[in-house]
């Protein structure tokens, strides 16, 4: 039955800042996709690299019919604007959420409460098929109001990343990705995932519009990271669902904005900043009864640093705790 995905529409948001390429990469693989109902909507972050200029000129160069809108004259638009690809300028970085958040304000404005969001991250590139079976799992499972995608590494394209999302785990504020590692034949089956998933990985975010519109936007002070583990706690607690679509296959090349690394001797500063700091904003937002765990887990992040020489982090760590906040230039 194809009757609830048939006539809707998919706003697929993607998100750049000072990355031309990855970006460019990314869109054409949206235009490969086999699948047609869909408006592709590139959130500028206020880029200081001329990359919103870049992909403008990538986009006509390719015959696209493209509409350049500034995050201001947003709440005018009542009605979906005609062409291929929304181009919205934002007047400054408002990091993942803020970034994403004004494609999802466009998204709500203009489309149906049939219709779709798709948030996937710019690093990314879509196999052709991928909204394919979003739709699919979605027309299938109308109780199921997110899902994700299986994300393969882009340079190991048969290996796991992460199954959909991540597990979290609130008494120690940190994730663990579902899957990774394993091979893409080797996929943990779809009911496990679900069990084990406490949010979708922003890299591929499917969404109901109508849920989108009754939780409400992402929580724009993370900046960075925790966004979407927020978003999706805030969901679960409105009694929505998260769900996973295997067939649906997306390559990721992890870090391509920020410069994050699974290890933290190679993550940038920046990286690092947000990710110590936003465990501790979430953790109070959400799940207080944890930050007496949580901070003990921070003593370990600080040893780590230390016993790694990494004294500047060490300390930056060390000020995070006690509340002092000073982002790293």
């Amino acid at each position: 039955d194809n009757s609830t995905t048939g006539s809707s529409k998919v706003f697929i948001i993607v998100l750049n800042w000072n990355n031309a390429p990855d970006t460019i990469e990314c869109l054409e693989s949206i235009f490969k996709l086999n699948s047609s109902n869909f408006q592709v909507v590139v959130c500028d972050n206020a880029s200081t690299d001329n990359s919103g200029s870049m992909i403008w000129d990538w986009l006509v160069r390719h015959n696209r019919i493209v509409n350049r809108i500034n995050e201001t004259d947003l709440d005018h638009v009542k009605k979906a604007l005609d062409a291929e690809v929304v181009l919205i300028k934002n007047r400054q970085n408002y990091g993942y959420a803020g970034g994403n958040n004004r494609g999802l304000r466009y998204a709500i404005s203009v489309g149906d409460k049939e219709d779709f969001a798709w948030i996937i991250n710019n690093d990314t590139v879509l196999d052709s098929e991928a909204l394919n079976s979003l739709l699919k799992e979605a027309s299938q499972r109308p109780d199921v109001n997110f899902f994700g995608s299986t994300i393969l590494s882009s340079n190991e394209r048969d290996t796991i990343q992460t199954q959909g999302g991540d597990r979290f785990y609130p008494w120690v504020g940190m994730s663990r990705h579902i899957g990774e590692g394993m091979s893409l034949e080797n996929r943990l089956p779809q009911a496990v995932v679900e069990e084990k998933m406490s949010y979708i990985v922003g890299a591929s975010v499917f969404a109901r519009l109508s849920a989108v519109t009754k939780l409400g936007l992402m929580e724009e002070r993370y900046f960075l990271y925790f966004e979407e583990i927020d978003w999706a706690t805030r969901a679960r607690r409105l009694g929505m669902k998260l769900g996973y679509a295997p067939a649906s296959l997306v390559y990721h090349k992890e870090g391509g904005t920020i410069g994050t690394s699974v290890m933290a001797r190679r993550k940038s500063l920046l990286a690092d900043y947000y990710g110590v700091k936003n465990r501790l904003v979430m953790t109070r937002r959400l799940f207080p009864w944890a930050l007496p765990t949580v901070y003990l887990a921070m003593l370990i992040t600080l040893a780590k640093r230390l016993l790694n020489g990494q004294f500047d982090r060490a300390w930056m760590v060390t000020k995070i705790m006690f509340g002092v906040d000073q982002r790293p230039k």
